[in-house]
């Protein structure tokens, strides 16, 4: 399933690396993964996707069960699929892990794939760009992306003729108690009207909605692993409900 990222030939992957017929090759890293990530594609100075705090997390979060109902409607969404599974944004794995089949993960964080291989030796983990997939055409048969980017053509391209694609996106109440008090209503105001339907390119949906009740940890976890640490005065005191909303 997996393409040379440089010539777009298939990679033949053994346990030590990987090679196509251009003789383009690649190293496995520590815990098995492959760096599918060309240099220079991504700015120097930029650290890419999450960091190893985020992460770590993001780990502790997901494993205490906060968010099992969006994983349980993923996997109903994305069982007996036609094919290889792959997971575009898959930060530290925990999502593909709950899932089925032959599994593949892709971020273009190398801290978390080289978390999630070292915790899920039975799948596959690549750091490569959503833009960029280091995937062959036609390949796949389903495409998982988890509040990640959703690049339409690159899924078109890897998807094979029976293949399909499965998100998870915030609804218009998803942790609604934290984010913080915005004076610009009408920005605000066309957030909530985008979130109030599923993404326009799918064909079926449904709507995971349940209350947490947050420890001081999890509310910290929650904060650290969201783009609520980015927004100024978003809240992280434990204790509290949140609402959870997603399609």
């Amino acid at each position: 399933m997996l393409a040379c990222p440089n010539c777009s030939l298939a990679l033949d992957v053994t346990e030590v690396g990987a090679t196509c017929p251009n003789r383009h090759s690649f190293d496995r890293g520590r815990g098995g993964y492959l760096n599918l990530l060309v240099g220079g594609r991504l700015a120097s100075d930029a650290t890419p996707g999450d960091t190893s705090e985020s992460l770590a997390a993001r780990r502790r979060f997901l494993t205490a069960g906060n968010y099992r109902p969006i994983a349980d409607a993923i996997a109903e969404a994305a069982a007996d699929a036609p094919g290889p599974v792959l997971d575009v944004g898959c930060g530290e794995g925990w999502y593909l892990a709950q899932l089925e089949g032959d599994r593949y993960g892709l971020d273009v964080s190398k801290a978390a794939v080289q978390m999630a291989a070292k915790a899920h030796r039975n799948m596959m983990f690549v750091v490569g760009t959503a833009y960029r997939l280091p995937v062959l055409d036609s390949s796949v048969g389903v495409a998982v992306s988890v509040f990640a980017p959703h690049p339409f053509d690159e899924f078109a391209r890897v998807l094979n003729a029976e293949g399909w694609w499965v998100t998870a996106t915030p609804g218009p109440l998803h942790l609604q108690e934290m984010k913080p008090d915005l004076s610009d209503r009408e920005r605000v105001n066309e957030r909530m009207k985008r979130r109030s339907e599923p993404p326009p390119e799918a064909t079926s949906s449904m709507r995971v909605q349940h209350s947490l009740q947050l420890t001081e940890q999890s509310a910290a976890d929650l904060y650290a692993m969201t783009p609520l640490r980015f927004q100024r005065n978003a809240g992280t005191a434990g204790g509290r409900e949140v609402t959870v909303d997603v399609w």
